[in-house]
């Protein structure tokens, strides 16, 4: 007998844990990564990489059906080294790094997201002259002893008509045949799986990507940020708080600011009343283009924490991004299945530091006008919108004013926030009274119990009212 252990994984366990603790979209989403990556391996133009247009005419379609799984890309192909020695082997070899500003890291991405939905596939890929198929028989995970898989180069010329490629899944998992049975099911997943599309791609859908599913085109979801003109106010105005820096070789940037006027005391009634969601709100951080923390608004991006409060249906109208940039994408903070953050990371430690100095900006002066709405849209309205991508341009010290000063940590622009003229203190004033009373009072002071008067108004009316008695 021989003298070892076996210490080999087996087919099974390796699969089942490699699927188990990733979504499902998070899976699709994993593919489309692989498409955005064969552009960067194609125009690997770095200047070009940064431009509003650089994936333009490019894209991929998802096709869903109760038996089947397929994705069509326009992306490049697998060129055949790749396929041979890297593309479809369980982890990224150290020698396949590329100093390309991709997202794949660990090489499980294709693999872990065939296998998260079905057992059988076949990869069709054209790169320049080569055109060949993968296939991954339904039979894979019994062979325990092989777990190459086999190239075919008899794809037929009809298949891809230009360089890219399409992975069809047949044989589906039992979970996702259940999730797919009827077509109501699939029109609800394929809702919540735009969405998701929505959340990680829509800076790349901005930059022309285009992704459909089943025929639908998925469109981008990108807020954008009030900023007040140089000339409307000089430098006293609603301007975002951005900073720049760059570590190693991960390059950085930061804006955070307004995509919303504040909310007033009336807003945050309604919002409590009808549980209006706070979505749009938050910190989202991208790495090389691909979002990982969308709308963020817990501890991970500072709330709560470095005397940050906790988020508050007040502070709604706050937003901001952090976009991590490198051509090592192993030195981005973020997991492995690209939807989350390593706050662990020394460089989203030092970032977040950045990130708390600008919500403290915000959170402080929601607080310092709160009660004063009025006085303060005198600043909100006269902001316009701005993708926060010209926050970055050098135009933008001269239409906006913003003007990044170096200090150690990088360079920073610190808006100077507008201040409250009146400098008596303000405190709000907070009850409940039946409806029925209420109508009373708005019959009272408008002459129609029926008059559509928001109860805080009311509320006002009758302390001012007292107010002047008292003053007599």
């Amino acid at each position: 007998m021989p003298n070892i252990a076996k210490g080999s994984p087996t087919k099974e366990f390796f699969v089942e844990m490699l699927t188990r603790d990733i979504e499902l979209n998070d899976a699709i989403l994993d593919l489309l990564d692989n498409c955005l990556d064969g552009v960067v391996r194609t125009c690997p133009d770095k200047d070009k990489m940064h431009t509003n247009d650089y994936y333009k005419s490019y894209g991929a379609e998802i096709t869903i059906n109760s038996s089947s799984f397929s994705i069509h890309d326009n992306c490049g192909g697998i060129p055949r080294n790749i396929a041979e020695n890297y593309a479809f082997r369980m982890g990224r070899v150290p020698t396949t790094c590329s100093e390309l500003p991709t997202v794949g890291i660990y090489g499980i991405g294709m693999k872990r997201a065939i296998f998260k939905i079905g057992r059988e596939a076949i990869v069709h890929t054209k790169n320049k002259s080569n055109k060949y198929s993968v296939i991954i028989p339904k039979n894979w995970l019994d062979m325990s002893d092989k777990w190459d898989f086999k190239i075919e180069d008899n794809l037929s010329s009809n298949t891809l008509t230009e360089d890219g490629t399409i992975i069809e899944i047949s044989m589906l998992n039992t979970s996702i045949t259940d999730l797919w049975k009827t077509s109501e099911n699939i029109k609800n997943f394929i809702e919540t799986l735009k969405k998701a599309i929505q959340e990680s791609y829509s800076l790349i859908i901005q930059k022309g990507f285009s992704i459909k599913i089943n025929g639908d085109r998925v469109t981008a979801d990108l807020d954008e940020l009030l900023v007040q003109k140089q000339n409307d106010t000089g430098n006293n105005g609603i301007r975002p708080y951005i900073f720049t820096n760059q570590y190693d070789d991960v390059n950085v940037k930061l804006v955070i600011g307004f995509y919303a006027p504040m909310a007033s005391e009336e807003d945050i009634d309604d919002m409590n009343e009808s549980r209006k969601s706070s979505y749009n709100a938050g910190i989202t951080i991208i790495c090389n283009d691909r979002v990982v923390l969308y709308n963020d608004k817990s501890y991970l991006t500072g709330w709560g924490t470095n005397g940050v409060p906790n988020y508050h249906t007040q502070f709604i109208g706050i937003k901001g991004y952090v976009i991590f940039e490198s051509n090592n994408p192993q030195a981005l903070p973020m997991t492995t299945t690209k939807r989350g953050i390593d706050h662990s990371s020394a460089i989203y430690i030092a970032v977040k530091d950045k990130i708390c100095e600008g919500l403290k900006m915000f959170t402080n002066y929601t607080n310092q006008w709160k009660g004063r709405n009025s006085q303060e849209r005198e600043y909100s309205t006269k902001a316009e919108k701005v993708p926060y991508s010209d926050l970055f341009t050098p135009e933008a010290k001269y239409e906006y004013g913003v003007t990044l000063r170096h200090d150690p940590r990088g360079e920073t622009y610190r808006p100077n926030l507008p201040k409250p003229i009146n400098d008596k203190p303000f405190s709000i004033i907070r009850f409940s009274k039946s409806l029925e009373d209420i109508k009373i009072l708005i019959e009272y002071f408008y002459g129609d119990k029926d008059a559509e008067i928001n109860a805080s108004v009311i509320g006002e009316k009758c302390f001012d009212a007292i107010f002047k008695e008292v003053n007599k």
